[in-house]
């Protein structure tokens, strides 16, 4: 099943850390909702046998094999979208169904960002320090007003339709360097998915919203076109396709205008059932070029070529992942959990 030369490592490790509970700001209406598991160090660490699971070596040169997965918030409903500020040296993340935007950075724990996020699941940050936020069941990406540190639940519209047509549920999305946005639009957001009466489009596609807001649809193939990554050289564009019949991961070469010169299948997975742990979702890229994506029970890492070098098997479904600053860090939104892995730097 696996391209290139299987070699299987299994890391077996226990690590014992003492729980601690991080007293969580009294400002934040419904913080206390949350069950907060860390403190400013690391908190309830989990570490279990078979974590790691290496193909290639290539993996070692970004994984630390007897690092544990940390835990370090629980008690949300979907976590999604997380990205790192630099601004407030934290990390933002989506709780979709809770309509709300948090901020976890490492010494104050866990503090609610946005009460009201229109529903957002991806966010991006542009370059002049702008959130950006995909906000799925508003149906439209909106970039809040305010400055990074001082945030307001004030948006300016950037796009909410396609030729006169709402979008379905906009997902994820990643900045090009000519600071065009390219975005995923699956029907998430819509309570009946593909057949909600709602929904204008006939199909789910991939965008890409330029400096002006001119909206160029990329792709209309993918039934669930989800995570989103491009390539540090902006000549690849990477789309995870949520489609329980065909997960996969799909690869774009772009030219120098981000126009689509070729589309293949980087990866693709056998159909799943309902004891799969979860999708082909969202996607990130290390500076090695290898590529973090969250699937079923964890996450994939693969090299450029398409090979996969390991699993990190995890205890919650994985629906993004979004590294620090210094990338000596991988943060991990599954399911009801923020989780924390670090990496070699």
């Amino acid at each position: 099943m696996f391209k290139g030369i299987f070699i299987l490592i299994s890391c077996l490790f226990l690590t014992a850390c003492s729980a601690h509970t991080s007293t969580i700001s009294s400002n934040a209406a419904q913080i206390s909702k949350l069950e907060q598991k860390t403190t400013p160090k690391r908190k309830n660490a989990e570490s279990k046998a078979d974590v790691y699971q290496i193909y290639l070596p290539e993996a070692l040169t970004v994984l630390d094999t007897n690092q544990p997965i940390n835990v370090l918030a629980s008690g949300f409903e979907w976590v999604e979208g997380p990205v790192w500020s630099v601004k407030n040296n934290g990390l933002l993340f989506s709780d979709i169904p809770q309509n709300k935007v948090y901020l976890y950075h490492h010494q104050h724990g866990l503090t609610e960002y946005l009460t009201r996020s229109g529903f957002s699941n991806g966010l991006v940050i542009s370059p002049d320090n702008k959130l950006i936020l995909m906000q799925s069941r508003s149906r439209q990406i909106a970039k809040m007003r305010s400055a990074l540190t001082q945030p307001r639940v004030e948006y300016e519209v950037l796009v909410n339709n396609y030729q006169g047509k709402r979008l379905n549920s906009p997902n994820d999305g990643v900045l090009a360097s000519n600071g065009s946005l390219l975005f995923t639009d699956p029907p998430y957001g819509l309570a009946g998915k593909l057949n909600d009466p709602a929904k204008e489009l006939s199909f789910q596609g991939v965008y890409q919203l330029d400096k002006n807001n001119n909206l160029t649809l990329i792709d209309d193939s993918i039934v669930y076109p989800n995570g989103i990554a491009l390539s540090a050289d902006q000549r690849t564009l990477y789309v995870a396709a949520s489609d329980p019949n065909k997960p996969a991961w799909y690869q774009y070469q772009l030219d120098e205008n981000l126009q689509v010169i070729n589309k293949n299948v980087f990866y693709e997975l056998a159909a799943i059932n309902e004891n799969s742990h979860g999708l082909p979702d969202g996607l990130k890229i290390h500076p090695s070029g290898i590529i973090f994506a969250t699937g079923p029970k964890g996450i994939f890492l693969f090299n450029p070529s398409g090979e996969l070098l390991a699993n990190i098997n995890l205890p919650s479904i994985a629906a993004n992942v979004a590294f620090n600053a210094d990338y000596s860090m991988l943060y991990i939104t599954a399911h009801h959990q923020l989780l924390a892995i670090k990496l070699i730097k």
